[in-house]
C-alpha cells in the first residue's frame, strides 16, 4: 500500500508540475504572437484597411492565425511592419511569354491606386514573376518586362512616389507545378506581379525569395 501511495503522490505532483508549465507556455506563445502581429507602422496599416474596404481584399497580419488568405479573394494583402505585400488572384494576369497586363488584372490594380495615391512618402516595389516559359533567360526578361510595365502603368495613373521594378524569374512560383503533366492554370498564376509598398528605403527587399 505504501508504495501505491508514494506512487500517487509522485504522479499528482508531476502532473501539477506539468500543467503549470504547459500553460506557461502557452502564455509565453501567446505574447509572441501578440508581439509579431501588433503593427506599429501606421502607415502601412491605413494603406491596408483602405485597400481591403474598397475592394474587399482579404487582410492578414503578420503572427495573426485568426484570418487567412484564400485563394479565391481577388486581392490578398500580407502586412508587416517592414512592407505590406500586394497579391492578385486574377484568373489570368499574363499570358504566355506576354508582358502586357490582362484587362481583368488591370481592374484589380486600378483598385488600389486610391490608397497609395494618398502616401506621397512611401516606395512602391513592383516584382514580375515568370514561369514555365523558354529558357531561363528569357524568363528573366519576361519577368523584368512585367514589372516595367506596370510600373509605368501606375506612374500613368497619377502615382509619383517612387516605383522601383524587379523581375524575379521563375524563382518565386506562387504554386509548385508538374512540369510533366498538364498544368495551364498553375503556371498561369505564377506568371503574375506582386506589389511591396515601403515607409523607408531600409526596408526594400533587394534579393528574390
Amino acid at each position: 500500500m505504501k508504495n501505491h501511495f508514494y506512487f500517487l503522490i509522485i504522479f499528482i505532483f508531476l502532473y501539477g508540475c506539468s500543467v503549470k508549465t504547459v500553460t506557461y507556455t502557452s502564455k509565453i506563445e501567446n505574447l509572441k504572437k501578440d508581439k509579431e502581429s501588433k503593427i506599429d507602422n501606421k502607415v502601412l496599416l491605413d494603406i491596408a484597411k483602405k485597400i481591403k474596404n474598397n475592394s474587399d481584399a482579404t487582410l492578414k497580419i503578420k503572427g495573426d492565425t485568426s484570418s487567412q488568405e484564400k485563394n479565391e479573394d481577388n486581392i490578398a494583402l500580407f502586412l508587416t511592419n517592414r512592407y505590406l505585400k500586394i497579391s492578385f488572384n486574377a484568373r489570368e494576369m499574363f499570358k504566355p511569354s506576354q508582358t502586357n497586363l490582362s484587362d481583368e488584372a488591370k481592374y484589380y490594380i486600378k483598385k488600389i491606386i486610391p490608397a497609395l495615391k494618398d502616401k506621397p512618402n512611401i516606395i512602391i516595389q513592383v516584382i514580375g514573376h515568370a514561369y514555365d516559359e523558354d529558357t531561363p533567360k528569357q524568363m528573366q526578361h519576361y519577368s523584368d518586362m512585367r514589372a516595367i510595365s506596370v510600373a509605368e502603368m501606375l506612374f500613368n495613373s497619377g502615382l509619383k512616389q517612387d516605383i522601383l521594378a524587379k523581375g524575379c524569374a521563375n524563382s518565386i512560383p506562387k504554386r509548385e507545378c508538374n512540369l510533366d503533366e498538364p498544368h495551364n492554370l498553375c503556371a498561369t498564376t505564377n506568371r503574375r506581379v506582386d506589389f511591396f509598398i515601403y515607409t523607408t528605403k531600409d526596408a526594400i527587399i533587394t534579393k528574390c525569395r
